[in-house]
C-alpha cells in the first residue's frame, strides 16, 4: 500500500468510528440526568432545590424520617405510562454511576414533594426505606456515559433522581440542600 491509501483508510476509519460514537449528543454536565427527545437531542429534567427535612413522630418516640423536600406539588416534565424516553447520565471516568444518583418516588403533600432518604427508630436504629427507591441499572454507552435502565413500567406518580450525598450526617445536616432532577408519570 502506498502512503495515500494508508492515509485514506486512516481518515475513513476515524470518520466512521467518530460517527458511531456520536449516537447520543454531548452531555453538558456530569452527574445530571437528561432525557432523549424525538429529534435526537437531550433535554433537561426539572432541576429543583430540595431541602433536607425531618419528620419527628410522636415527640421522637416513633422515630424520625429524613426527607429531601421540594416545595412545589408536581413536576412540569411529564411522561405517559409506557412512553418514558431514554435517560442518559455522564459521570467521571472510573466512577460507578450507582454511587452518584438514585431514583426515588415522592411522597406527595399539598404543596410539596418529599423524597424519603432514611428513617430511624427511637434510639437511632436504622429502618429499611428501600420501598421508596426504584431499583435502576446503568448500561454503558461510552466511557463515562450511561443509559439509566428502569425496571419495567413505573407506576403513576412523581419521581426524582436524588444525588447520593457523601459525608453528610442526617442528624447534623451538613448538606442541607441538593439539586434533584424530577419528572412525573401520568
Amino acid at each position: 500500500m502506498n502512503r495515500s491509501q494508508v492515509l485514506f483508510l486512516l481518515f475513513f476509519f476515524l470518520h466512521f468510528s467518530h460517527s458511531f460514537s456520536q449516537k447520543v449528543p454531548s452531555v453538558e454536565f456530569t452527574g445530571r440526568p437528561y432525557f432523549l427527545v424525538e429529534d435526537g437531542k437531550l433535554a433537561d429534567m426539572e432541576r429543583v432545590d430540595a431541602q433536607m427535612d425531618y419528620k419527628v413522630k410522636a415527640l421522637g418516640y416513633g422515630g424520625t424520617d429524613i426527607y429531601f423536600t421540594v416545595f412545589s406539588p408536581s413536576s412540569p416534565i411529564t411522561f405517559e405510562i409506557g412512553t418514558l424516553p431514554k435517560i442518559i447520565i455522564r459521570v467521571e471516568e472510573n466512577v460507578d454511576p450507582s454511587e452518584i444518583v438514585t431514583l426515588s418516588k415522592a411522597v406527595l403533600k399539598k404543596d410539596r414533594r418529599r423524597f424519603l432518604q432514611g428513617s430511624m427508630a427511637f434510639g437511632g436504629k436504622a429502618r429499611d426505606v428501600s420501598d421508596s427507591f426504584v431499583q435502576i441499572e446503568f448500561e454503558m454507552i461510552d466511557k463515562g456515559l450511561y443509559q439509566i435502565v428502569l425496571p419495567g413500567e413505573l407506576e403513576p406518580g412523581e419521581y426524582g433522581f436524588v444525588p447520593i450525598v457523601n459525608n453528610a450526617n442526617p442528624l447534623t445536616g451538613m448538606k442541607t440542600t441538593v439539586k434533584v432532577s424530577c419528572f412525573s408519570i401520568q
